[in-house]
């Protein structure tokens, strides 16, 4: 891939340690909690008002001033018209679903990415009368040029024409052809993106994708971006209608706070659904857990800055050691490392590391890594040895020197933690009574994968932890 070099940073101190615009006769440096559930009326049966924009307030599941200070915070970050929070990341997915999607319309959805959320997507569309389709975030085709023309409710053809569609290099084998199917079928009303998809990363080109769904008349495109925040990605920038954090992770980043956020690029219809949704469906942020998520944001820049510079460190360092042997179990044939920002490979050619540089402008690619232990299949001992593989896995990340294994990510202390037996465990991949000869979720991660949230430790205390604990690793008997 061509060396670019990256853009210049937004500035982001002035909107993360910005006072609050809200009426507050005292002028604290610290903003207020509003813990009330009501607001008095004045003599004249009127609501009070709060704010530059004189917004009235009557009830505290859709008015909470204590949120709207990290919505607005979220939102300047993000170059979006608005942002709402939620009371987790996956009652923010919950909402999206419910505003956006109708029965007999269809949902795109990663086929790696995070499995709660991926769960998610397919329940409630079973609940509700529409159908999930996975895409392979791994897989490329060149689309030709060809006109297309906006669709209208129902599927059928508007006649307006929209700009001719460029050949785009999309990570989705069966992105146009969905589309061009909706055209007479099932519409495709929702684009579920997550770039890098957790835990193997895989990037996405978010600016394609988003431009050929607008083409088509696709109602969303939502990209999940809890992994890479503002700080290094801005996808409203590269043609996102909405964005969603898991805020408990980067956003929080103090690993005590379980909250979920939403930013639209524009204040249209979807989005006055979802406010509704929020308001109706009740799951909202509390005035607390508001305001440590305001105190966890005021560092957000220099948290992410601090542990992306440490995780492409430790990227690099790791991929050393594995030339060097000194990445190994007993039961693995070799190792590789997965991080955004390791460039390209003759080993490991990486296809999508572009559209990482492309998402990621500002040369930061987030805290997030993993390390693979792999199985050589040709030698035909794969069966035996992956189910040994895991239990090394597992038993080497609870054991980790300097490392702490605990499921989440984004937080000031670093984690390891094996996937694999993670997401096996869950109930999703039991058999049913109706579904006895495959799973309905197959894991997506390797058996052998270990994923690292790397936090504000120095870099080298974790590296020495990690593979002191590697030479010294004995799994018991």
């Amino acid at each position: 891939a061509p060396r670019t070099m990256p853009q210049r940073e937004p500035s982001h101190a002035h909107i993360l340690t910005q006072r609050v615009d809200i009426d507050d006769p005292t002028s604290s440096i610290a903003p207020p909690i509003y813990p009330s559930t009501t607001y008095a009326r004045d003599n004249a049966h009127a609501l009070p008002t709060v704010g530059p924009g004189g917004a009235t307030l009557c009830y505290a599941r859709p008015d909470n001033p204590t949120l709207r200070l990290p919505e607005r915070m979220l939102a300047e970050l993000e170059g979006g018209d608005d942002a709402a929070l939620f009371a987790s990341g996956m009652a923010a997915v919950t909402c999206v679903l419910n505003a956006v999607v109708r029965k007999g319309e269809i949902v795109l959805c990663p086929r790696r990415g995070y499995f709660a959320v991926r769960a998610r997507i397919r329940e409630w569309c079973e609940a509700h009368g529409a159908e999930v389709v996975h895409y392979d975030p791994e897989e490329y085709i060149e689309l030709p040029e060809e006109d297309v023309t906006t669709r209208g409710e129902g599927g059928r053809d508007r006649d307006v024409p929209v700009e001719k569609a460029p050949p785009l290099e999309l990570p989705l084998s069966m992105f146009h052809k969905m589309f061009e199917a909706g055209r007479t079928m099932a519409p495709v009303a929702l684009v579920w993106i997550e770039s890098p998809a957790n835990p193997t990363w895989d990037a996405m080109n978010i600016t394609a994708v988003s431009t050929l769904a607008k083409g088509f008349g696709v109602r969303c495109v939502c990209v999940d971006s809890t992994v890479m925040t503002p700080i290094c990605s801005k996808p409203l920038s590269l043609g996102a209608d909405i964005v969603m954090h898991s805020a408990t992770k980067y956003l929080n980043g103090h690993g005590d706070v379980l909250a979920g956020a939403l930013v639209t690029k524009r204040k249209d219809e979807v989005w006055a659904k979802i406010l509704h949704e929020r308001k109706l469906g009740g799951a909202v942020l509390g005035s607390f857990d508001a305001y440590l998520l305001t105190r966890g944001m005021r560092t957000l820049e220099l948290r992410v800055r601090h542990q992306s510079e440490s995780a492409l460190w430790l990227a690099k360092e790791l991929s050393k050691a594995i030339v060097e042997k000194k990445v190994k179990l007993p039961s693995s044939d070799g190792a590789i490392v997965l991080y955004p920002g390791l460039e390209p490979t003759p080993e490991f050619p990486r296809p999508d590391y572009v559209f990482h540089k492309i998402n990621c402008p500002y040369g930061y690619y987030g805290g997030m890594l993993s390390v693979v232990f792999l199985v050589d299949r040709r030698q035909g001992q794969a069966k035996v040895k992956k189910p040994r593989l895991a239990k090394e896995c597992a038993h080497f990340a609870a054991n980790c020197r300097n490392w702490t294994c605990a499921t989440s990510l984004g937080g000031f202390e670093s984690l390891i933690e094996h996937r694999y037996s993670v997401e096996f465990s869950g109930p999703e991949y039991r058999n049913t009574p109706d579904d006895k000869q495959e799973r309905r979720l197959v894991p997506h991660v390797p058996v052998g994968l270990l994923r690292l949230s790397v936090g504000l430790e120095k870099k080298e205390d974790l590296l020495r932890g990690f593979l002191q604990s590697l030479a010294e690793f004995k799994l018991p008997e």
